[in-house]
C-alpha cells in the first residue's frame, strides 16, 4: 500500500507529479503495487472473496475503451499515456478497496494524507509571507504574482488540492471515530489548509470547497434533524455573508471575483475556450479525437487573439468530449452517478461514526473535485485523482467491511486466473510506465545541458546528444528527443561556414524532424523545423509547404506567421510576406517590433513594385 500512496503524497511535493520523468516514476510505483495486489489469489489457495468496489467495472469498460481509441487517437503515444494513467486509477481503486476491507488501518492513511497537505500548506504560507516565487527549486509564472501555490507551479492545483484536504479533515475533525489524535492534528489541518486555499486566489478551488464542505456537514449531520436543517439554511446564509465580507473588505478577493466576472478578465478567455472546443467536438461528437488529443488539435480552432498556447479546456467536461466523444462522456457520467448513489444507499444504511464519516469525506472530496473541475483541469494531474482514489477506496473497502456493500465469491481457478491476466497486465503497464519516466529523466538532463552548452568549444552538443540518445533508446515512440535532436542539428548547423558540413547537418536535423513528425504530426514546433531545414537545403516548395501548414493550425500565433513572412520576404515574395505580417499583427504581434518594421518595409516595397 505504501507504493499505491506515493503519488498522493510525495508526488504532492514534486510539484503534483506533472513532469513526464515523475508521472513515469509514480506510475511505475503504482502498477508494482498493483501486481502485489493481483498475485494475491496465487498466493492464498482460500481467497475466494471477491470486493468489486461501486464503479469498478465501469472503471474497466472506460479503461477498455481508452484502450481501444488508442491507434486512432490524433497522437498514439498520448492516447497510450491517458491509457496509463485511467489504468492507474482502476487498479489504485480496486487495491485500496480490497486492502481496506481487511485491515482497519484508515487512520494512519488519512493522517498521511493529511500530514502532506498542512505541510505543502505551511509551506505555501511560509513563502507567501517571504514574497518569494519560488517553488521548490523552480520559479512560479510571473502571470501568478504573489497568488500562494504551495508546491504546484499552478495556484489553482493548489486550491484544487487544498479542497480535497479540508473536506476529509472536516469530516474527521467531527467524528469521535477519528480518535483524540487524528481529531486534533485534522482540526490544525483545517486552520493552515484554510487560508492557504484562500492566499491561492483560486475561484475554482474556492467554488469547489463551497460545494464539497456542504456535502460533508449535511451527510456528518445524518442522525441529527436538527443538525441537518441548521447546515441546510445556516451554510448558504453563512457563506453568503462570508463571500459579502470579503468582497467589501479584502482587495485581493474583490480583483479576483471582479476580473473573473469581467468580459475582459480570465472568464472571458475560458468562455471563448469553451465555445471554440465545442465547435471542435462538431467535428467528432461520437468518438472525440482521441484520449490526450487536446492539446495537438485546439489550435485551428482557437478564435481569441493570444499569443499563447493552450492545453487544456479549463473545463474537464468539454475537455472530455473532445478527447473521448459522447461514448466518453456517457461513460463517466455513468461511473460519476454510480458512486454517488452508492454512497448515499450507504449513508442511509450506516450506523458507525466511521462509516458516516468516511463516507461524508469521500462524497465531499469528490464533489470539490468535481466543481473545480468546472473551470480547470485537476482531473489531468495525476497526484490529485489519487488523493481523490485513495479516499473512495478506503470508503468502499470499510463498506465491505462493515457489510454496507456485499462481497461476492468467485470459484478459485476463475479468480486465480483472473489475477493471473491482471498481474501480467499491470506488468506490461509497468514497462510502459519505466519507459516515460526513465526517457523523461535523460530529456530532462539533456535540456538542463543545453542550456550551458559553449558554442565556442569542440563538439559543444556531445553530452546533449548522448543524453538524447540514451532517450530515444528507452522510449522509441516518444517524438520529443527526436525534435530536440533535430534542433541541435539545425542550431549547429548556424555556425558552421563550410557549404557541404552545413548541409550534412541540416540533412541530419531533417532526418530526425521526420522521426519526430512519424510520431506526433500534430506538433507545429516538427513541422516548422521540417520548413526551415528544407529551406536551407534549398528545396523552398517544400519548406512554403510546410511552413504555411503552421500558420494555418496555428492561426492565432504570431510566431509561425512571423517566421513565414520572414521566409516569404527572404525569397522576394514580398506581397505574400506582407499578408503573413498583416496577419501576425491582427494577432497580437502589433507590439513585436519585428512585425513592425516588416510590415512598413514591406508596404513601401510593394508600393514602389510597377507590377502591385
Amino acid at each position: 500500500m505504501i507504493l499505491l500512496l506515493l503519488p498522493a503524497t510525495a508526488g504532492i511535493i514534486l510539484f503534483g507529479a506533472v513532469h513526464r520523468w515523475s508521472v513515469g516514476t509514480f506510475l511505475l510505483f503504482v502498477f508494482i503495487g498493483v501486481v502485489m495486489y493481483a498475485i494475491r489469489p496465487l498466493l492464498d489457495r482460500q481467497l475466494t472473496d471477491v470486493r468489486i468496489p461501486p464503479g469498478g467495472l465501469i472503471l474497466v469498460v472506460m479503461l477498455v475503451y481508452t484502450g481501444v481509441s488508442i491507434p486512432f487517437a490524433s497522437v498514439p503515444y498520448e492516447a497510450r499515456v491517458d491509457f496509463l494513467y485511467l489504468a492507474s486509477f482502476v487498479g489504485a481503486y480496486w487495491a485500496w478497496a480490497e486492502w481496506s476491507s481487511r485491515f482497519s488501518r484508515w487512520r494512519i492513511i488519512l493522517f498521511l494524507l493529511l500530514l502532506v497537505a498542512t505541510l505543502v500548506a505551511l509551506y505555501a504560507l511560509i513563502m507567501h509571507a517571504r514574497g518569494s516565487m519560488d517553488v521548490l527549486y523552480l520559479t512560479r509564472h510571473e502571470q501568478y504574482g504573489m497568488r500562494a501555490s504551495g508546491t504546484f507551479r499552478a495556484p489553482a492545483l493548489l486550491g484544487a488540492y487544498m479542497g480535497s484536504a479540508i473536506c476529509i479533515a472536516l469530516a474527521l475533525v467531527l467524528t469521535p471515530a477519528s480518535g483524540w489524535f487524528l481529531r486534533i492534528f485534522s482540526g490544525y489541518s483545517l486552520l493552515m489548509c484554510l487560508p492557504a486555499l484562500y492566499l491561492s486566489g483560486s475561484r475554482s478551488g474556492w467554488f469547489g470547497t463551497l460545494l464539497g464542505v456542504p456535502v460533508v456537514l449535511l451527510m456528518m449531520s445524518k442522525k441529527s434533524l436538527r443538525a441537518f436543517l441548521w447546515v441546510l439554511i445556516g451554510f448558504p446564509v453563512v457563506a453568503v455573508g462570508l463571500l459579502a465580507l470579503l468582497w467589501f473588505a479584502d482587495p485581493m478577493f474583490h480583483e479576483r471575483v471582479s476580473s473573473g466576472l469581467s468580459v475582459e478578465g480570465s472568464a472571458s478567455w475560458r468562455i471563448d475556450t469553451w465555445k471554440d472546443t465545442w465547435v471542435m467536438i462538431q467535428d467528432a461528437p461520437i468518438w472525440g479525437f482521441g484520449p490526450g488529443s487536446y492539446r495537438w488539435r485546439y489550435s485551428p480552432y482557437q478564435s481569441w487573439q493570444a499569443n499563447m498556447w493552450v492545453d487544456f479546456a479549463h473545463n474537464e467536461y468539454v475537455h472530455l468530449w473532445a478527447d473521448y466523444g459522447l461514448v466518453g462522456v456517457l461513460i463517466m457520467a455513468w461511473l460519476i452517478i454510480t458512486v454517488l448513489i452508492r454512497c448515499m444507499l450507504m449513508l442511509r444504511k450506516a450506523e458507525l461514526a466511521r462509516d458516516i464519516a468516511l463516507i461524508a469525506a469521500c462524497t465531499g472530496t469528490l464533489a470539490a473535485a468535481l466543481g473545480h473541475a468546472v473551470f480547470d483541469f485537476n482531473f489531468h494531474i495525476l497526484s490529485l485523482v489519487h488523493v481523490v482514489i485513495i479516499m473512495a477506496g478506503i470508503t468502499m473497502g470499510t463498506g465491505f467491511r462493515s457489510e454496507l456493500l456485499r462481497v461476492r465469491s468467485l470459484p478459485y481457478p476463475i479468480l486465480c486466473t483472473t489475477g493471473g491476466v491482471g498481474a501480467l497486465a499491470a506488468l506490461v503497464a509497468a514497462f510502459l510506465s519505466f519507459q516515460i519516466g526513465a526517457s523523461g529523466v535523460f530529456l530532462l538532463r539533456a535540456e538542463r545541458e543545453a542550456q550551458d552548452v559553449d558554442m565556442f568549444q569542440p563538439n559543444p552538443f556531445g553530452e546533449v546528444q548522448q543524453l538524447l540518445r540514451r532517450a530515444i533508446q528507452i522510449n522509441p515512440s516518444y517524438w520529443v528527443p527526436y525534435l530536440e535532436m533535430g534542433d541541435i542539428y539545425r542550431r549547429r548547423a548556424v555556425w558552421v561556414r563550410d557549404p557541404e558540413y552545413r548541409a550534412e547537418l541540416y540533412e541530419q536535423a531533417l532526418h530526425y524532424y521526420r522521426l519526430a513528425y512519424e510520431r506526433n504530426p500534430w506538433d507545429m514546433n516538427v513541422v516548422y523545423g521540417i520548413g526551415r531545414s528544407y529551406f536551407f537545403l534549398g528545396d523552398y516548395e517544400q519548406s512554403i509547404q510546410y511552413l504555411t501548414r503552421t500558420v494555418e493550425h496555428t492561426p492565432t500565433h504570431i510566431f509561425f506567421s512571423r517566421q513565414l513572412g520572414v521566409q516569404l520576404r527572404e525569397m522576394g515574395q514580398y506581397e505574400e510576406a506582407l499578408k503573413m505580417f498583416e496577419q501576425s499583427h491582427r494577432t497580437g504581434g502589433w507590439a513585436d517590433p519585428i512585425v513592425r518594421s516588416n510590415l512598413r518595409w514591406l508596404r513601401e516595397r510593394v508600393q514602389n513594385t510597377p507590377d502591385s
